[in-house]
C-alpha cells in the first residue's frame, strides 16, 4: 500500500464503486479470497462476494459516507445508503486488508428501518398484561 492509497482512502473508493454499480472496479478492490460477514450471510471468494453485493445493490440509489478511519491493516467506514424500499440505512464495515486488498469485509447496518422503522414506531404501544 503506498502512503496514498491508506486503508480508508481504498475503504472511501471501494463504496462509492460499488454504490455507483460499477461491479467491474468493485471486485478489483477485493482479494481473490476475501470473506463476507453480514446480517444476511457470509461468503468466501471474489466471485461469490461481487454476487451478493451485486444483488444487494441493486436496491441502493446513493450513499453518504459520514467517516472512514484506518491503520495499516484495517479500516471502518460509516455511511447512509439511500434505497427506495427502507429509506436510509445507516450502515459500518470493518475491512481487513492484505497486499492492498480487502480480504475480509464485517459489515452491519441499522436494522431499523428494515423492521418496519416509524411505521411500527408510530404504533400505539400494547397494553400490559394484567397481573394476576
Amino acid at each position: 500500500m503506498t502512503e496514498q492509497a491508506t486503508t480508508a482512502a481504498i475503504a472511501r473508493a471501494f463504496t462509492e464503486t460499488w454504490t455507483r454499480h460499477d461491479m467491474d472496479a468493485t471486485a478489483g478492490y477485493l482479494a481473490e479470497d476475501v470473506t463476507f460477514d453480514g446480517p444476511v450471510g457470509h461468503s468466501v471468494g471474489r466471485q461469490a462476494y461481487v454476487e451478493g453485493l451485486s444483488k444487494f445493490a441493486q436496491f441502493v440509489t446513493g450513499v453518504t459516507i459520514l467517516a472512514a478511519c484506518g491503520d495499516d491493516t484495517q479500516a471502518l467506514i460509516m455511511y447512509e445508503l439511500a434505497t427506495p424500499t427502507f429509506g436510509t440505512l445507516t450502515c459500518a464495515e470493518w475491512l481487513t486488508f492484505r497486499d492492498g486488498k480487502i480480504a475480509a469485509d464485517r459489515f452491519t447496518y441499522d436494522t431499523f428501518p428494515v423492521r418496519g422503522g416509524a411505521t411500527a414506531a408510530a404504533q400505539p404501544p400494547s397494553a400490559p398484561a394484567p397481573e394476576e
